[in-house]
């Protein structure tokens, strides 16, 4: 049963990677344990009743099998949607595994045979795109020494180091910031941080480790500056002069340097 859910979960990634994309609803609308042992036939319904899916689904499934076939010789196809490639990939290990033949007949198509010797072949290609995909993978790691500001979250280890969980103020990503015995010592004791630094702003400085996405994913801090919460008045706010007597035009000029020089 999870060979078909795997050729449905590929038919679905064809059309679009996510749910909220796609136009087209496959639905099994019959299984049988006759001969061959078991037999399932999906359909293609419009999930928009006033959408007609006639082209987009011969256009899907024209998709999927020109991409199976080129697999099945062996041939990475490019234009294969990434997110297909993960369900495939499983399908051809199961017939290398279990599952002798696999058969996808499509309406108007030739039917597609997966057996082991085309699962080699498959698995082959599949893993030559994945390689390739990897390579063209930009890799953002790094660590920059400064600071940034966070909100305390609790309080953890990291090994046998003291740590926060904070909250980073532009991404609102929980990131760990693990302390320097110095730091640590000036923050109190440690029983007492989750009463005293919970829901608190801190401008931590040290090292800030970024991930292969280039999001901070931990801080090995040396400093920390509170930074408490200040309450303004809306009043106060619509008393400042921040064109300082300037017009709206000069102020933007100002801004974008077109009256420097």
């Amino acid at each position: 049963m999870k060979q078909i859910l795997d050729l449905v979960e590929a038919l679905e990634h064809t059309e679009a990677a996510g749910s909220a994309d796609r136009q087209i609803v496959w639905r099994l609308t019959d299984a049988h344990t006759n001969s061959p042992p078991l037999t399932i036939t999906a359909e293609a319904f419009s999930i928009s009743p006033a959408i007609a899916i006639d082209i987009e689904a011969s256009r899907v499934v024209k998709r999927f099998t020109h991409g199976i076939t080129e697999l099945l010789h062996g041939r990475s196809d490019p234009e294969l949607p990434r997110h297909v490639i993960a369900p495939l990939k499983r399908i051809f290990q199961r017939n290398l595994n279990g599952i002798g033949l696999t058969e996808v007949s499509v309406e108007g198509e030739q039917p597609l045979t997966v057996a082991p010797s085309g699962a080699r072949s498959a698995i082959i290609a599949v893993e030559r795109l994945e390689l390739d995909w990897k390579a063209d993978i930009q890799d953002y790691r790094r660590t920059e020494y400064g600071a940034v500001e966070v909100e305390v979250f609790g309080i953890t280890r990291f090994y046998d180091k003291p740590a926060l969980i904070v909250t980073e103020r532009l991404s609102r990503e929980k990131v760990t910031c693990i302390l320097s015995s110095q730091l640590a010592d000036f923050l109190g004791p440690n029983h007492q941080w989750n009463e005293a630094w919970q829901g608190e702003r801190l401008l931590v400085s040290g090292a800030l480790h970024y991930n292969e996405a280039g999001s901070l994913a931990r801080i090995e801090a040396e400093d920390a500056e509170p930074l408490p919460w200040t309450s303004v008045a809306l009043g106060d706010l619509r008393d400042i002069d921040l064109t300082r007597g300037r017009s709206v035009q000069e102020h933007l000029n100002l801004i974008r340097g077109e009256d420097v020089g």
